[in-house]
């Protein structure tokens, strides 16, 4: 079994390391080397971070995927859950948009663990006035512009080791009078590799079918990512009532360059978590911080934690107010 689970990790980890020189033989227009390849998907709301503790830690939370924010990263690590757990998010975004989402999941305590979840994303934007060259006043006609993710999953144990997860999504985005809508699928899986805490994980986010937003309109994909991230505690261990984890994720998206991100979360009297990270590769963002409380009562967790996104100037001048997240939840 010692060498099986050498062999395993020893593969993975070489999976890691190989994904950027993986990203340059994608066939197709994503095949371009130093190209930022985006407006060729769509649906980009699907991209923004849900949680306030993962996003903290610079979205490097495929490998830790501990707890219920593994439902908008990793589902494979909702295997941790021990009873039922739930959630729910603010995200105070670019120009003045909002994202909320909720997310519920239950363990079956079945012989092998299984677990069903459910979650929620919408982002809401502020209607805009139209316009026209003969009224550049306004119409006094809005434009609503809204989107909706509803998730289904399911995540099992097949060993004390390796667990793995699928979810189906119905995505939805409405630009004025125009509505689109698909499924979506996602998988993932969470192994510990057996050497002291270090565990590796996968993820391979919205996968689905080319979409069109009106018969004579361009066809755009959807926002495809494929992350491998590893993760380890090195002071204590998990549950100590100090201790400190590292995470780093390789990310492929199918609209971008090869990216990373690195993350660092620290657990004090295991009641207060700070949280840091950083995002490497990205127009924008850059460093996130945060920070969260939890406390037990009865069998019962709760939880609240706040994560704040720096944002970069472009040639000196700050284009947008940067990013705040709050999450609650608990578990019982």
């Amino acid at each position: 079994m010692k060498r099986k689970n050498l062999i395993l990790t020893a593969f993975l980890s070489l999976l890691l390391i190989a994904s950027p020189a993986l990203g340059l033989e994608w066939e197709g227009v994503t095949a371009i080397d130093g190209v930022k390849k985006v407006n060729i998907s769509g649906m980009q709301f699907l991209k923004i971070g849900q949680g306030a503790r993962a996003v903290g830690m610079g979205d490097s939370y495929t490998a830790i995927a501990d707890d219920i924010n593994a439902i908008f990263w990793n589902g494979a690590g909702l295997t941790h859950v021990e009873k039922f757990a739930y959630q729910a998010n603010y995200t105070k975004w670019l120009a003045g948009t909002e994202l909320y989402s909720a997310a519920a999941v239950f363990n079956t305590h079945s012989s092998r663990g299984e677990v069903l979840g459910i979650s929620l994303i919408t982002q809401q934007v502020e209607p805009i006035e139209e316009t026209t060259i003969f009224q550049p006043g306004g119409t006094g006609q809005f434009v609503d512009v809204n989107y909706m993710a509803v998730g289904l999953l399911y995540a099992i144990k097949f060993t004390d080791k390796f667990s793995f997860s699928a979810k189906a999504n119905y995505v939805q985005e409405k630009l004025y009078t125009q509505k689109t809508s698909t499924f979506t699928i996602d998988l993932g899986s969470h192994f510990y590799t057996g050497f002291r805490s270090l565990r590796v994980a996968m993820s391979f986010k919205n996968f689905g079918p080319d979409q069109k937003s009106r018969e004579e309109a361009f066809s755009y994909l959807m926002p495809l990512t494929y992350n491998m991230g590893l993760a380890a505690e090195v002071y204590g261990e998990k549950g100590d009532p100090t201790f400190l984890t590292l995470a780093a994720e390789s990310v492929f998206p199918v609209d971008f360059e090869q990216r990373y991100h690195f993350g660092a979360e620290l657990w004090v009297q295991n009641m207060v978590a700070v949280r840091a990270g950083y995002k490497w590769n990205y127009d924008l963002e850059s460093f996130a911080f945060g920070a969260g409380v939890k406390q037990t009562v009865g069998g019962r967790t709760f939880a609240i934690d706040v994560s704040y996104s720096l944002l970069k100037d472009i040639e000196g001048v700050a284009l947008f107010d940067s990013p705040l997240r709050i999450s609650i939840g608990g578990t019982f």
